[in-house]
């Protein structure tokens, strides 16, 4: 995997807003930031990474009104030449707090680019709307999302995607997580994808493992059958350290 520029994109991210993690919140808001490595990097269900582990890192802005933005890019792998090594995906949204915060919505916009493709023929980047609807009781927590990408990537149409997770709080540092989706429209998108896990976090750390899985074949994964092979995926965040 070509590292360097997608290791330069990451590095530009965390260096252009490296506030801390719990910022200091006040009536312009904050700053979250983190750097991530990930075994595999599955988006859907299905490896953007060929497999290898990925560096990520993301930054995210947020006002007490609601409103956010923020970026997240991470390494790529689809091993053909030409191919994108990293993308990058810029979104801006807004909170809707009900139910004295147990209950919450969610409109979001985001642009996907992967900035050094050269892959011949139409742009691999898109763009797509979220709407999500999130409720905890007691240490249950529940989130269902539906998106719509007007035009996928390569010009394959348009994609609609349902999405629901449940996770369940055991304690403070260990939360159980299921999810489960359905994508559909498109050339080549319709899928159904999940996965099983758990995550458990200590001070600026949090470490994931996730069964993940989705229903297609090796047969019907495009030019990456090992793509859509079920796996294990372990993830550890660190939440950067405050420098302001």
């Amino acid at each position: 995997m070509k590292a360097l520029p997608a290791l330069a994109a990451l590095a530009l991210l965390q260096s252009a807003v490296a506030l801390p993690t719990q910022a200091r919140a006040g009536d312009w808001g904050g700053v979250f930031s983190a750097l991530i490595l990930t075994s595999d990097f599955r988006y859907q269900g299905v490896s953007n990474s060929g497999g290898h582990p990925a560096v990520q890192a993301y930054v995210h802005y947020w006002r007490p009104d609601g409103f956010y933005a923020g970026a997240f890019a991470s390494q790529d792998d689809a091993s053909y030449p030409g191919a994108p090594t990293y993308e990058v995906d810029s979104y801006a949204g807004k909170n809707f707090s009900l139910d004295h915060g147990r209950t919450e919505l969610k409109a979001e916009a985001m642009y996907t680019a992967m900035p050094d493709n050269r892959t011949p023929g139409p742009t691999l980047d898109f763009f797509q709307a979220k709407l999500q609807a999130k409720h905890t009781a007691g240490p249950w927590t529940n989130t269902a999302l539906v998106s719509y990408v007007p035009e996928g990537p390569y010009r394959s149409g348009q994609t609609w995607r349902v999405e629901g997770e449940s996770d369940y709080a055991l304690n403070p540092h260990l939360t159980l997580k299921a999810l489960s989706g359905y994508q559909w429209g498109g050339r080549g998108h319709e899928r159904s994808y999940w996965s099983l896990g758990a995550v458990t976090t200590w001070k600026t750390l949090a470490f994931e493992l996730r069964y993940v899985g989705n229903d297609r074949t090796r047969a019907n994964c495009g030019f990456r059958p090992k793509a859509c092979d079920a796996a294990v995926v372990a993830t550890l965040t660190v939440s950067l350290p405050p420098i302001l």
